[in-house]
């Protein structure tokens, strides 16, 4: 043993006395796993690993290259997490698969894995024991710092219950969920036999005979099959969202024409549903069944959410995607055009494909083509908004798969915004985004009631307004253009600052648009002024003031007069198109005597020329 140690100090001896080199502390490290997992060689020196609860794991993957997050005194290392090579910065194979570490899963099986568009966080699904039986139960990790997922854990309740669940998709931001599995389903069959037991018990007293009894009983229990079946039958989809106390309970989404009628032959009394997906807003969801108009055992089908919040009839996707056998498991990419489904209509087996929908149509689709062998076998597919690297699962276990340029979906803007009063304190708020051009919204999310963060996916070619709002808060809007402009995947950070609806509080109208030089605006400044006329209609003692301002281009006495045609603009519209009070709004044209930015550039001179809402009595 002696022996074998000055052997190791004789070749690794020059590394050990340089640990002067790296500092102590929490360091990310990248270098070899060697002599089971004991040694970690990089390329400055050799560290030894220390005692941890991941020593056994790292003994399996001597040999291996890895990343790993260790807290540096000396030359020990006191590992904390890591990552197997290929690294997510560095260039890879096509479709290599890299296997996510057993301390994120616990070592469970575990499938389904769902990440958020921006990639901070991701859920699974695990198998576990609970009562001497095997359920499915929701798990997650977050992304560290450093880029480390972190050790998963499994959700609380409400999310998780005695019910196997899972978590379907994640929408932007992460603040919100859909989620599959029962919530409520047994206290509206309790609900719905009680109210049953109640109405055979008044027709029992009630009846003036046997035969007008037996009609009456005959038509309680075709009611009860009727309403039971529904209740069992609905949407097995729920939604549910961040609070201060954490996730809510999951609430079944309105879609009362959902049905699957698909059972499988060695289980004719188990419903099998083939797994759903949601696009990025929240108000289109592919999922998997079989209903009427079927052209195989399990078909993909697509609802869309109307205005009133209902999801509508599905529309079945297609012989182009669908089979005579299982599509199944479908995954619609943040740019809502490109889909992931895994089918065992195509190849033995099961395997992942990708289609693209031909224009806005859903039922026209690019001939499905595989993705790659490598991923037979899997059955679960999950791609975030950011990067290039797929989720996936196989035989129980978790990986990360890099997606070629040529499979990827078409690049998206991701806003990631922050909603915050006027001190600065976060606030839960309503974030909704519009198309400014057709005048109808697109989503919606809600920002985190502790942090007060957001995100959003906006696919190019559109023109979006987007907006903040809460109760007793005025709303603040942004703007995009991306109707044009080059297609690569980007960030955007914004700040909202919601002020308080009270008087002398003010806002700018952003997605207010004049003309250049003139009084007439546009169309799409008609979701702002509808919006702030719904605030005056519902506080019907609110006196309010509406400010022109110009930049200081050109006279003065021409800039005092637009400023004032254009608030005169505004308030013309909020009375003659919502019958806003004409007491109740005054204007003002300041032309450019306050500026808020500098007139020097063309960027300050853009902010100057601007409309406000000031609130002068509540």
């Amino acid at each position: 043993m002696a022996r074998i140690l000055l052997i190791i100090l004789f070749l690794f001896g020059s590394g050990l006395t340089s640990s002067q080199s790296i500092k102590n502390g929490i360091q990310v490290l990248e270098g070899d796993l060697i002599n089971t997992g004991h040694l970690l060689r990089t390329e400055k020196q050799v560290f030894r690993i220390t005692s941890s609860t991941l020593q056994e794991e790292l003994a399996y993957l001597s040999g291996k290259k890895v990343r790993m997050l260790c807290d540096v005194q000396g030359d020990g290392c006191s590992p904390i997490r890591y990552e197997i090579e290929p690294f997510e910065t560095g260039k890879t194979p096509d479709w290599t698969l890299k296997k996510i570490p057993r301390y994120v899963t616990q070592g469970l099986f575990s499938f389904n894995p769902q990440c958020t568009p921006d990639g901070k966080i991701l859920f699974w699904t695990a198998l576990v024991r609970e009562g001497g039986r095997s359920t499915q139960k929701i798990w997650a990790s977050k992304r560290d710092q450093f880029g480390f997922w972190m050790a998963g854990e499994q959700l609380p309740s409400p999310l998780n219950n005695r019910y196997p669940s899972a978590v379907i998709s994640a929408l932007p931001g992460g603040n919100e969920l859909f989620v599959f599995g029962n919530f409520g389903e047994d206290e509206l069959l309790d609900q719905l036999k009680r109210e049953m037991t109640q109405k055979s018990q008044l027709a029992t007293r009630e009846a003036a005979n046997a035969k007008e009894f037996h009609i009456v009983l005959t038509k309680l229990e075709n009611e009860y099959k009727e309403r039971s079946e529904k209740i069992q039958n609905r949407a097995p989809l729920y939604k549910t969202r961040k609070t201060e106390t954490g996730w809510s309970l999951p609430s079944p989404i309105h879609f009362p024409s959902f049905y699957n009628w698909y059972k499988k032959a060695d289980n004719p009394n188990q419903q099998v549903f083939g797994g759903s997906a949601l696009s990025s807003s929240g108000r289109t969801v592919i999922y998997s069944a079989q209903q009427k108009k079927n052209y195989g055992k399990l078909d993909l089908y697509v609802s869309l959410q109307n205005e009133a919040g209902i999801f509508e009839e599905g529309m079945n996707l297609g012989s182009t995607l669908n089979t005579g056998e299982e599509e199944m498991a479908p995954f619609l990419a943040p740019d809502d055009r490109t889909l992931y489904f895994s089918s065992s209509g195509r190849k033995e087996g099961i395997s992942i494909f990708i289609a693209r929908r031909n224009g806005d149509s859903w039922t026209s689709w690019s001939e499905p083509q595989e993705l790659s062998p490598n991923l037979r076998g899997v059955n679960f597919f999950s791609i975030p908004a950011v990067g290039n690297w797929a989720y996936v699962s196989r035989e129980g276990e978790l990986f990360m798969a890099a997606i070629p340029q040529h499979f990827q979906p078409d690049p998206v803007m991701v806003i990631k915004g922050k909603v915050v009063d006027e001190e600065g304190k976060p606030l839960s708020a309503f974030v909704q985004y519009e198309s400014l051009l057709k005048k109808k919204t697109i989503g919606s999310t809600i920002s985190d009631p502790t942090t007060g963060e957001f995100s959003l996916i906006l696919p190019y070619d559109e023109n979006y307004g987007f907006y903040g709002e809460k109760e007793s808060f005025l709303p603040v809007s942004q703007n995009l253009n991306l109707v044009g402009k080059e297609k690569e995947d980007k960030e955007k950070t914004v700040l909202l600052v919601l002020p308080k609806l009270r008087k002398g509080n003010q806002i700018v109208m952003n997605n207010l648009f004049f003309a250049f030089r003139s009084a007439d605006f546009a169309k799409e400044s008609e979701p702002e002024l509808d919006r702030l006329a719904g605030i005056l209609k519902k506080t019907s003692n609110l006196k309010v003031l509406i400010e022109g301002h110009t930049d200081n281009v050109g006279t003065k006495v021409a800039n005092q007069k637009l400023s004032m045609e254009r608030a005169n603009s505004v308030a013309v519209y909020l009375k003659s198109k919502h019958k806003i009070e004409e007491a109740r709004i005054s204007v003002v044209g300041l032309g450019p005597s306050a500026p808020i930015a500098d007139n020097t550039t063309e960027e300050g001179r853009a902010v100057n020329r601007r409309v406000v809402f000031k609130i002068l009595e509540e």
